[in-house]
C-alpha cells in the first residue's frame, strides 16, 4: 500500500517531465506569437518590399525569419524548462524514496537533502503560470500559435494544488497507520538484517 502511494506520486512527476521535455521542443515553438517576434516578422516584411500599413496588417506569420521564431520561442522556453526540470528533480527524489522503500536501503537522507527542490518547484511552477498569463504568454495560447505548449503552464496551477499534499502522503500514511505499525515494520526490517 505505502510503495503504491508512493509509485502514483512518482508516475505522476514522471507524466509531467514527460510531457515539459515535449513541449519544450515542440515543433509549434518557432510559431511567431509575442510583441517581439511580430515585430521582427513585420520588419522581415518590410524589408522584402511590403508596404508598413500591410505588414501590420498580417495576422498569419508564414515562413517566419529566424530572429523572428527564436524571439517567439522565447515567450515559453524559460518557463516550461524551469518547470521540466523541477519535475524531473522531484521524479528522481521519488525514486530515491522507492528504492529506499522497496531495496531497504536507507536512502532517506539523500531524499531529504532533495526536498530543496521544493521551494524551488513553486518558484518554477509560479514562472511558469505568470509566463502564460502574462501579455506574451496569451499572444501565444492561441490556435495556430503555441497553444499546446501554454497549455502545459497553464495545467502548473493544478500542479501546484496537487503538490501539496503530494509532499505530506507518506507522512499522512503513516500517521494513518499509527506508531505501533511503523515500529512493528521496522522491528521485522531490523530481525530480518540480524538473520
Amino acid at each position: 500500500m505505502f510503495s503504491g502511494i508512493s509509485a502514483i506520486v512518482y508516475l505522476y512527476h514522471l507524466y509531467w517531465c514527460i510531457y515539459g521535455v515535449d513541449q519544450f521542443c515542440d515543433i509549434t515553438r518557432t510559431h511567431v506569437c509575442g510583441a517581439e517576434g511580430k515585430d521582427l516578422y513585420q520588419q522581415f516584411l518590410v524589408k522584402g518590399g511590403a508596404s508598413e500599413e500591410d505588414a501590420a496588417a498580417v495576422t498569419a506569420y508564414l515562413d517566419a525569419p529566424t530572429d523572428a521564431a527564436e524571439a517567439s520561442s522565447k515567450v515559453y522556453d524559460t518557463a516550461i524548462a524551469l518547470v521540466a526540470i523541477f519535475h524531473m528533480i522531484e521524479w528522481l527524489r521519488q525514486t530515491v524514496f522507492l528504492t529506499s522503500a522497496l531495496v531497504n536501503v536507507n536512502l532517506v537522507p539523500l531524499f531529504y537533502a532533495m526536498s530543496i527542490n521544493i521551494p524551488f518547484g513553486f518558484i518554477a511552477m509560479l514562472v511558469g503560470i505568470a509566463a502564460r498569463f502574462g501579455a506574451d504568454g496569451k499572444d501565444c495560447a492561441i490556435e495556430g500559435a503555441q497553444m499546446e505548449r501554454g497549455r502545459y503552464l497553464s495545467m502548473q496551477i493544478l500542479c501546484i494544488f496537487l503538490y501539496i499534499p503530494m509532499m505530506f502522503l507518506h507522512i499522512v500514511f503513516f500517521k494513518i497507520k499509527g506508531v505501533e505499525w511503523l515500529h512493528e515494520v521496522t522491528k521485522e526490517a531490523q530481525e530480518e538484517d540480524e538473520d
